[in-house]
C-alpha cells in the first residue's frame, strides 16, 4: 500500500470513529459505559416539573441509594404536601424544634418544589452521608428567601443524613446555592 492510500485509509478510519462517536451519544449512549441516567434533569419550559424525586446512575449504585431517596422524597412531598407532621419527622430533631408547624409553614410559604434529583451520594464526616440535591422551586416571589426574591429558582443542596431511620440535618445556608432559573 503506497503512503498516500495508508494515510488516506487511517483518515476515514478517524473519520468513521468520530461519526459513530456522535451517532453514539446523539443516541442517547455515552461512551466508557456511563449510563444516560448521569446527565443532569432537564428544566421544565416554566413551574417546578414533576415532585417525583429521581436518581442518578451514580448515586443510586450507593449502598444507602433507597433510603436517601426515600427520605428525599419524604421531605419534598412535606414542603408541596404543606405536612409538618411528616417533614417533622424526616428532618434532625433540632431543626423540627426550631421551626414549629406555624413558622415552618410561614417559612414554606407560597413554595412548590419540582424536579428533584440526588446526584450524588457521599460518606459524611462521622458517619452517615450527604446527599448532593438539585430541584427547582417555584414561589410568590416575596416568599423568596432575602437576596433571591423572584418566582423560579433552581438550587443545588448538600443535605447531610444521619441515624436510622436517616434524618436530613437541613437548615444549613452554607449548603444551600440557589440562582434565578
Amino acid at each position: 500500500m503506497s503512503a498516500r492510500a495508508a494515510a488516506v485509509a487511517a483518515g476515514m478510519v478517524v473519520a468513521l470513529v468520530a461519526i459513530g462517536g456522535t451517532a453514539w451519544t446523539a443516541a442517547g449512549a455515552a461512551p466508557r459505559g456511563v449510563a444516560p441516567g448521569a446527565a443532569p434533569p432537564r428544566l421544565p419550559q416554566d413551574g417546578a416539573g414533576d415532585g417525583t424525586v429521581t436518581i442518578s446512575a451514580g448515586a443510586a449504585g450507593h449502598p444507602a441509594a433507597r433510603l436517601v431517596l426515600e427520605r428525599v422524597q419524604l421531605y419534598f412531598d412535606a414542603v408541596n404536601g404543606r405536612d409538618h407532621e411528616t417533614w417533622a419527622r424526616v428532618v434532625s430533631p433540632e431543626r423540627a424544634e426550631q421551626q414549629p408547624r406555624e413558622v415552618w409553614l410561614d417559612g414554606v410559604g407560597s413554595t412548590i418544589d419540582g424536579t428533584i434529583r440526588v446526584d450524588r451520594i457521599d460518606p459524611a464526616p462521622g458517619g452517615g452521608v450527604v446527599a448532593l440535591v438539585r430541584f427547582v422551586s417555584v414561589q410568590d416571589p416575596s416568599d423568596g428567601p432575602p437576596g433571591l426574591q423572584v418566582g423560579r429558582i433552581c438550587w443545588q443542596a448538600a443535605y447531610p443524613m444521619a441515624g436510622s431511620p436517616p434524618r436530613m440535618l437541613v437548615g444549613d445556608a452554607g449548603g444551600v446555592l440557589g440562582a434565578p432559573c
